[in-house]
Order: structure tokens, then sequence, then C-alpha cells
């Protein structure tokens, strides 16, 4: 079957269903790194291939002009920059710190409901009462994920989720900010900046804490391959998949990713979160599920 006799939106479900793929590679990947490597690390060598990647994508698709910038472009990929550097760094930390990472998948599906919420206050956007039902639900069920069913204050949440939280906010404003500029700065130049701001980043905090820079062959192997499928052609993959299905039913289909995780870390680290935890984790997805469906205004 040519390409060309295929529907576009069967086009667009298959990336998006692959962009999910390299997204549950990348929680696995990353962990196994982290626990042989630290944070800063880690992101040398995640980046430093990252970048490699990127930059041999623009020299062959001929998008290197792309770095002639005018003001605005540079104070718009500043702001970009920082809160990917802030949400990117707080969710690896996260994947060190707790246990099971399809906690940090289901905590996730919050920044869906946050996002809508500030598309509503910034950007006016308007929705049904039925789709705020699915912010509640997005949200309710978050805590549930994360929640130490205690009473010691001090063991509220589970160990790591914080960090899960402040990426969820930065992701969310970003999402807003790249959504009014998107026309302004090409995804290439973010994808590349991001990567280059989050090497940056690591290089000076490695620096800073004295830490060696000694790689096994095994894991130079492992971080050059789970850069590539992960933030350098699940990036790609993502931004194509929008050409052909609106974001909505992009991002329903990515918070597929949640289960993907839970069974691949049971099979893979025989871990299972508690009844409550799955119950939370059912109802983000709803949420996302309502929240994604076709909008239609009050």
């Amino acid at each position: 079957m040519r390409i060309k006799t295929i529907k576009p939106t069967t086009i667009g479900y298959f990336l998006a269903t692959a962009t999910t793929i390299t997204a549950v590679n990348t929680y696995f990947t990353s962990k196994f790194i982290l626990n042989k490597s630290t944070l800063f690390q880690f992101g040398i060598l995640w980046y430093g291939f990252g970048l490699l990647y990127n930059f041999l994508f623009q020299l062959f698709t001929n998008k290197l002009s792309l770095y002639n910038l005018s003001k605005k472009q540079i104070l718009i990929l500043l702001l970009f920059l920082f809160l990917e550097t802030l949400s990117t760094s707080s969710f690896f930390y996260a994947i060190q710190l707790m246990e099971n990472p399809a906690m940090v998948s289901f905590i996730g599906n919050l920044t869906p409901a946050l996002v809508t919420l500030f598309g509503i206050i910034i950007l006016k956007e308007h929705f049904t009462r039925f789709e705020l039902i699915g912010v509640l639900l997005t949200i309710i069920g978050s805590f549930l994920v994360s929640f130490r069913w205690q009473l010691d204050w001090s063991h509220l949440f589970i160990k790591g989720s914080g960090y899960v939280y402040l990426t969820v906010l930065a992701v969310s404003i970003n999402t807003i900010w790249v959504k009014k500029h998107i026309d302004t700065v090409h995804p290439s130049l973010l994808s590349t900046g991001r990567v280059v701001a989050l090497l940056l980043f690591s290089i000076l905090f490695l620096y800073i804490n004295k830490q060696p820079l000694l790689f096994s062959k095994s894991l130079l192997f492992l971080a050059a391959y789970g850069s590539f499928v992960g933030p350098f052609l699940g990036s790609l993959l993502g931004y194509y998949a929008l050409k052909y299905i609106p974001a909505s039913r992009s991002i329903l289909i990515q918070s597929v990713k949640s289960f993907l995780i839970l069974l691949t870390a049971y099979w893979l680290l025989n871990l299972l979160p508690l009844t409550i935890q799955m119950v939370g984790g059912c109802l983000t997805v709803l949420g996302v599920i309502i929240i994604t469906g076709k909008p239609k205004k009050i």
C-alpha cells in the first residue's frame, strides 16, 4: 500500500502512538542510567547525544539558517529555555528518587488539566462544564496516585512527587508560552535550544559539585540509544503527528503511556502500585479523555 492511499488521520494516530512508545523508552532508559550515574553526569550524556542528533538533523534538512534570530525571538527563546531546564531537571530527578517510574507518568497526567486552566485564564479559551469535570477528575486522580495514606504530614506525599508537580507546573506554563509564539520560533530551533541549555546546565553543576566524568562503554551505548529514541526521535514524531491530527487527540493517545509504563514496570521491576494508586491513575486518564474531547463552546 502506497503511503498516499493512507488516510491522514491514520498517519497522525500512528505517529502519536510511536511518540508514546518513545516516551516509555525514556522513562526506563533514563531510570537505568540514573541508577549508575549522578543527575548531572546523566545530563551530559543524554543532552550531549541529543545535541549531536539535532545538529545532524538540521544539517541534512538545511535548517541551520534558523539561527539568524531577531531580538523578539531571542527573548521568547530565553524564557522557553529557562522553563525547559527547570521542568526537565525536575522530571529526571523525580525519576531518580521514585522507586516506580510509572508514578511519574501518572502524576504527569495533571499537565493537560493545568494547561486547560491556563488556557481559560490566559488565552481566554472556552470549555463546557463537562470538560471542566475532566480537569477536576485529573487533579483528584493525580493526588490519589501520589498520596500516602498516613496521618503523618511528613509522609503526605511519596518521595519525589514534589518534583513531578514542579515539572507539571513548568511544562504547563511553557506549553502556553510556546502556543502563543510557535509561529515566531521554529520547533526545530526550540528542540535544539532545549538540549543546549540542559547540556550547559549539567556541565555547570557537574563542575560546581566536582563530580567526575567517567562512564562505562555500556552506559555510553545506552545513553546514545536512549537519547536518540527519546528526546530526539520522540520530539520529531510528536511534531509531525500534529500535522495530521488535532493536538487534543495526540495528547489523548500519549496519555496511554501511563498504563504502558505501569505494565513495563511490573514486567521489568516487579513493581505494582497500590489499588488506590491504580484508581488514581485511571481517574487521570479518564480526565484526560474528557478534556481532550471535541471542544464545544458554552
